[in-house]
């Protein structure tokens, strides 16, 4: 079955060859692989069984956590995935650091011309390094906090030199890091000139639900928030997203268990808190902590199913943002006005240009269900829009669309005139 799976990825993917890839960001922030905008679908688990990494690709992923082992990326290559290297904090700098700069020689050389490698990862959280460092070397907070900054500040200055060592001995390979969802907007942006990428994990369904109210799943539109403040850390760069692929209660180090079953995200948490990202602008999702859950876990199913619609809309999801920029106008039990001021989270939309005509994606993340209007679509007035999964339609009309949306909902509207979108990877 792996050879005939093998066979049909080869037809499918034509530009395979001995070659290294070529590697671009767009103005707009999008990967460019091989000359084609490409939407990243990510895996930090890289399954040792075969079986399970034919499963990631049939559904659809384009990326997988690689070790710098050529073998190892003739195993994904294979498959028609690209890998991604973790080199941890190789570079990390000091200057005249003569052989740290050969290191990065010997893994550019080892790696740079597989045509199945496309990033470097460098140091995964780096800051809460900073963080443990001060917290263990230092008795008053106010020694912790001069300590934490000081170490932030020069861990970003030998981050930044060994970047600027890495683009001279491979300049085609974009560079990626991911920071937690809790560090500062002024130090992520120090850090971030060390990378071309840059994103950050957010895991926000709890391990257990809570009590006497359960707020355990309140927390998924942060995701959203999360994708905004990464986004305006680094205006010009591509914003990735690690998403939830297990239960906090499966991190045994930790969390105290609990005599009850952890809880994972549903299927359509899953897909909400990707679309979520999406549309707050991430150029990629990728999902960490699969590799703790079995693989006939319902999560890993779902993960499975989401990663595969969001392969099939590659070309929307690739797609050149529209210029419109609606105003939104949310209102719930259909009538009642729904504005508060200063809100970080809410009702979102972005606008998708395909083949010249214009797509929306909008979520709902708030816990109650919404009636939205987007407004300022004059130039799209009487084109009728139809939601891919419900069927629902909704006609421009006085240059407004209006469409009821349950709590965390995902929206794809597609002009009913339009084709449907199809993979490119």
């Amino acid at each position: 079955m792996r050879v005939i799976l093998c066979a049909v990825l080869a037809m499918i993917f034509p530009f395979q060859s001995a070659t290294a890839a070529e590697v671009s960001i767009a103005p707009d922030r999008m990967l460019v692989v091989n000359g084609q905008r490409t939407f990243i679908i990510g895996l930090y688990e890289n399954p040792g069984d075969d079986a399970v990494l034919d499963e990631v690709a049939r559904a659809g992923f384009n990326l997988v956590q690689c070790s710098s082992d050529r073998a190892a990326l003739d195993r994904l290559w294979q498959r028609g995935l690209y890998g991604w290297v973790n080199i941890g904090g190789r570079t990390e700098l000091e200057e005249g650091d003569a052989e740290g700069i050969q290191a990065l020689k010997d893994l550019a050389a080892k790696c740079g011309s597989h045509p199945g490698f496309l990033v470097w990862e460098i140091s995964d959280e780096s800051l809460w390094g900073c963080y443990l460092n001060a917290y263990r070397n230092q008795n008053t907070l106010v020694e912790m906090a001069n300590a934490y900054h000081a170490s932030a500040a020069a861990q970003a200055a030998r981050m930044v030199r060994g970047y600027r060592a890495m683009k001279e001995i491979d300049p085609v390979h974009p560079i990626w890091e991911n920071y937690a969802a809790g560090n500062s907007h002024e130090q992520v942006a120090a850090h971030a000139q060390g990378a071309d990428i840059i994103g950050a994990d957010i895991y926000p369904v709890m391990p257990y639900p809570t009590r006497p109210v359960d707020v355990s799943r309140r927390g998924l539109g942060y995701v959203g928030v999360v994708t905004t403040k990464m986004q305006n850390t680094g205006p010009e760069k591509p914003v990735w997203m690690v998403l939830q692929g297990m239960s906090w209660g499966d991190t045994h180090d930790l969390f105290t268990h609990k005599p009850e079953p952890a809880q994972y995200p549903t299927c359509e948490e899953t897909r909400f808190m990707a679309y979520d990202a999406i549309v707050r602008g991430a150029r990629g999702v990728l999902y960490w902590g699969t590799y703790l859950v079995p693989k006939d876990a319902q999560i890993w199913k779902d993960i499975l199913k989401i990663a595969r619609e969001l392969a099939d809309n590659q070309a929307l999801l690739s797609a050149p943002d529209s210029p419109v920029v609606p105003a939104i106008e949310t209102r719930i039990f259909g009538f009642v006005l729904w504005d508060i001021k200063g809100s970080p989270i809410g009702v979102q939309a972005l606008g998708k240009v395909v083949d010249g005509q214009t797509w929306w994606i909008v979520v709902n993340e708030l816990f109650l269900d919404f009636t939205y209007t987007l407004r300022g679509l004059d130039r799209l007035n009487g084109v009728t829009y139809v939601e891919t999964t419900t069927g629902q339609t909704a006609t421009v009309g006085g240059g407004a669309l209006s469409l009821a949306i349950p709590k965390y909902g995902v929206h794809v509207l597609k002009p009913a005139a339009a084709p449907g979108v199809s993979e490119t990877r």
